[in-house]
């Protein structure tokens, strides 16, 4: 899986270029399904060029912009290390490619700026968690969603308990990355969902405790570098005896504490790890979801002000850092254009020349200036309404504030 976080979010909200082409796709894992996938993206490159087309853009103009994600067709090694969804944008100057663990709808985009909306669910409050696998030999960092984990192969974590003592023992060289590069294999491991102290077998029983409280410690050096910022779950993943020393290195704030996925780790079996990582943290999830829904409700009933489902109120408030809280449904688009000058919301019933998905403008905006954004399916969107946000404070507070 590629890196992907709350920075890389904001680097591409903030890339905006003449032509900006978002390519979205789901992707087969399953080596009898590999075909599927090129022949997607193929389908996705003829529909961009089908659109660019239609604006006037030259056919060789067109072909140089795609070229280098046109190459990718010619890598076989890359269409045989997916995760479940594959994200690929592009500008006259740059592509960008991202294999995801969110299986997103086909589609494909071309606007001044990259359509990020489904993306949500790898940064929403309400979805994305990280799954630390610990073990004698294997140490691996999963990005996970409601729909599957991925290991995180751009994390620089210490791979075994020898490399992370010489690398403590060596402190100017640099972090070793694992680079196998691999998938979890989906035919061996047993992992179990356990609470702590629940028996194991213990794959570090050789070690020193000093020792392993210092590999310990390396690994949360990198981890909490890794996920600095960051206010989803970890959940942990091996050995219980051991798993209360790695708790108290940990400094990460968000590590939860009381449940783990018990077992050895060291070939884990990805569907699984998922299954038992995701039965700790949908709790988590739906409890802090619904809590924010019944606020949304209270707040829109009792007190107008401070929450609204109006497209034409929503739009500038999440422009101007008005917007607490912001909720928004996954796999749908509502056209139209927002013009900052004169604070005017156009909303049209189907896509016009110049319009722009502004749920997706909503999304990126309130999520850059600092709410918490919930990307959701839309039946579960408070009262099943097609947009809904809190504010920070009333709108003629922000009106006086401006004048």
């Amino acid at each position: 899986m590629d890196l992907f976080n709350r920075a890389e979010l904001k680097r591409l909200a903030e890339l905006q270029d003449d032509l900006c082409i978002s390519l979205y796709m789901p992707t087969h894992q399953v080596r009898s399904d590999w075909s599927q996938n090129t022949t997607r993206f193929k389908n996705l490159l003829s529909d961009v060029q089908a659109q660019l087309q239609e604006q006037d853009y030259r056919e060789a103009g067109t072909e140089e912009i795609l070229s280098e994600a046109r190459a990718l067709l010619d890598r076989p090694g890359f269409w045989r290390d997916l995760s479940d969804g594959l994200a690929v944008f592009v500008t006259g100057e740059t592509t960008e490619i991202y294999r995801l663990p969110l299986s997103f709808d086909e589609i494909a985009i071309t606007d001044d700026h990259f359509h990020l909306k489904p993306l949500f669910p790898l940064i929403a409050a309400n979805n994305r968690f990280y799954l630390l696998s610990l073990s004698q030999n294997d140490v691996h960092l999963y990005q996970g969603t409601h729909q599957a984990v991925s290991e995180v192969e751009a994390a620089e974590i210490p791979s075994s308990i020898v490399s992370a003592i010489q690398q403590y023992e060596e402190p100017t060289g640099g972090f070793r990355t694992n680079t196998q590069g691999q998938s979890p294999s989906r035919d061996a491991g047993n992992t179990d969902r356990a609470h702590q102290g629940q028996g194991a077998e213990d794959d570090l029983s050789g070690e020193p405790q000093d020792e392993i409280k210092r590999f310990f410690r390396k690994i949360d050096e990198s981890v909490s570098d890794y996920l600095g910022g960051e206010d989803v779950p970890l959940v942990l993943a091996g050995v219980s005896e051991y798993l209360p020393l790695y708790r108290e290195a940990n400094s990460y704030p968000h590590l939860i504490e009381d449940e783990i996925v018990a077992g050895n780790p060291e070939q884990p079996d990805a569907e699984e790890l998922h299954a038992n990582a995701w039965d700790i943290v949908e709790s988590v999830f739906l409890e802090q979801q619904e809590e924010e829904k019944d606020r949304f409700e209270q707040l829109y009933y009792q007190n107008g002000d401070l929450a609204s489902d109006d497209f034409h109120e929503i739009i500038p408030a999440c422009a101007y850092s008005r917007v607490e809280t912001l909720f928004v449904p996954v796999g749908q688009h509502r056209w139209g254009r927002f013009d900052p000058e004169t604070n005017t919301v156009e909303v049209h019933d189907s896509k016009q020349a110049g319009d722009g998905d502004l749920l997706n403008y909503a999304a990126v905006s309130a999520y850059r200036n600092g709410a918490t954004v919930h990307a959701l399916r839309p039946e579960q969107m408070p009262g099943g309404r097609s947009i809904a946000a809190t504010f920070r404070y009333r709108a003629d507070v922000a009106a006086e504030e401006s004048g």
